[in-house]
């Protein structure tokens, strides 16, 4: 009982934070005190994963959950990119927005804990509640300044599609249920080696539903407008934390023994893996939106994600885990330069693409970190970007998946054009207009703080990758 305390502290510090957080609200309304209590709160949970993992074993607990160092590594990053985002968020929700801001930092809050537990499930019971608690969350941070008519059309919209996903996985789960009997995965996938009718239209329900959440085609309808709709520390947390939850189960599921794609899956995801780069990269060179340009570009990336799933080798697993890491790193930093700058108070973000006309000229600290980041996603040296990539076709390579590492390839040479695009267009001289607000605030001392921080991991990390591999070999095993 004590290791199982001890092994889900995580997860018990963030349902913590949540209950002082609405209790704090209802006494007196801060935002800045709602900040500092969710900031303390995810510091917290990830000062304990060291102590949660040294818990005795793998320390199930019964029916539920699962703590090993693998799943416990994930939730430490899901709760790490959520801190970042928080930081984001603090700086963008300014005074002077149209509704009270408290309750933003305890939706992040909310929508982190069933990251968390979505990470760290062991039953179909446990991954449903996790997925529907971070989906329910982030619906509300999507819409959060409802007098925004994109965040509205946004948040509908992922309802929508987290309706859609829901039910597909909740028919699988029912499915499964009645083929076996069980809803742990342990003997649930031991029963679905036999391939049973029932059990293989549960496995593509669910999987149907893991797609929407990924946003890989052809379920990527609505990815890019939730994005552009979406305030910018919203749009990051969507498009960063639900990734690394869905692809934590999806990796510890395939480790189980005797576990492994069968021929129709391996087609299935190997079409589903090439039509999301090949579209994914196409789609977004005919953008002028940045934040949209992010949405299509995330459906490529999660292309490339896939071939190191289907790889099926320690370095495939390597490879998945090194570009979630630098996927998270590069995506925050590209939405919290859109956040910058930008404010809650205006009817829309900055992110036009011609808004960024000479950025380098009027500021060239939040134009050369986001050179860094278009350059990493871009997959260009010295930038981590390039050494993912590289974990990614190798993996591609060892595997002997010739189609995908040849279309990873060439769709990667296409996703140049509209990185290297926003590139040139921040390093032309700025043109006569209309100064904006925006361009004109001072950046505050935590947006330096933290863009300078997420710049310095992408060029000393693409420098010296051995420090991360260290860094996630103690997390992940």
């Amino acid at each position: 009982m004590i290791s199982h305390l001890q092994a889900s502290a995580p997860l018990l510090i963030l349902a913590a934070a949540i209950t002082i957080l609405l209790a704090a609200i209802a006494i007196k309304r801060s935002f800045a005190g709602s900040v500092a209590i969710s900031a303390i709160g995810l510091l917290a949970a990830i000062a304990s994963t060291p102590w949660a993992i040294n818990a005795t074993g793998p320390a199930p607990m019964p029916t539920l959950f699962i703590f090993t160092t693998e799943s416990l590594g994930f939730a430490a990053l899901v709760i790490l990119a959520a801190l970042g985002v928080l930081i984001l968020a603090a700086g963008y929700f300014t005074t002077g927005i149209k509704l009270p801001r408290e309750e933003y930092p305890l939706l992040l809050l909310i929508a982190t804990l069933g990251a968390v537990a979505l990470t760290l499930s062991a039953s179909f019971i446990t991954l449903f509640l996790g997925l529907e608690t971070m989906s329910l969350a982030m619906i509300g941070m999507i819409a959060y300044p409802r007098y925004r008519p994109g965040a509205e059309e946004a948040g509908l919209k992922y309802l929508i599609l987290s309706g859609m996903s829901s039910a597909l996985v909740m028919f699988g789960i029912a499915l499964v249920e009645l083929a076996t009997n069980h809803l742990q995965f342990t003997p649930v996938l031991a029963t679905m080696l036999t391939g049973t009718p029932i059990l293989l239209a549960a496995v593509a329900l669910i999987g149907a539903g893991a797609g929407f959440k990924l946003g890989v085609v052809p379920f990527h309808i609505w990815v890019p407008d939730i994005y552009a709709g979406a305030p910018a520390p919203s749009a990051a947390y969507v498009a960063v934390i639900p990734k690394i939850a869905v692809l934590a189960v999806i990796i510890r599921i395939l480790e189980m023994p005797g576990v492994a794609f069968s021929h129709g899956t391996i087609t299935a995801i190997t079409i589903v893996a090439i039509l999301s780069m090949a579209i994914g990269n196409l789609l977004a060179l005919m953008q002028e939106n940045i934040k949209r340009i992010l949405g299509y570009s995330s459906i490529a990336h999660l292309g490339y994600v896939l071939v190191a799933l289907l790889a099926a080798s320690a370095i495939g697993r390597a490879g998945v885990i090194f570009y979630i890491v630098t996927y998270a790193i590069t995506v925050i930093g590209a939405f919290g330069i859109i956040g910058i700058l930008s404010r809650a108070t205006a009817g829309r973000d900055l992110d036009q693409v011609s808004e960024f006309h000479g950025l380098f000229w009027e500021r060239p600290f939040l134009a050369t970190i986001m050179t860094l980041v278009l350059l990493s996603l871009a997959g260009v040296p010295p930038a981590i970007g390039f050494i993912a990539k590289m974990y990614i076709m190798a993996a591609g390579v060892h595997a002997d998946l010739r189609i995908l590492t040849g279309t990873l390839v060439v769709t990667s040479v296409i996703g140049l054009f509209y990185y290297l695009r926003i590139i040139i267009v921040m390093s032309l001289k700025p043109v006569e207009r209309t100064a904006t607000p925006e361009m004109a605030m001072a950046i505050p001392m935590t947006g330096w703080i933290t863009m300078a921080t997420l710049g310095a991991l992408i060029i000393g990390f693409g420098v010296d990758p051995e420090s991360l591999i260290v860094i996630l070999r103690s997390l992940f095993g």
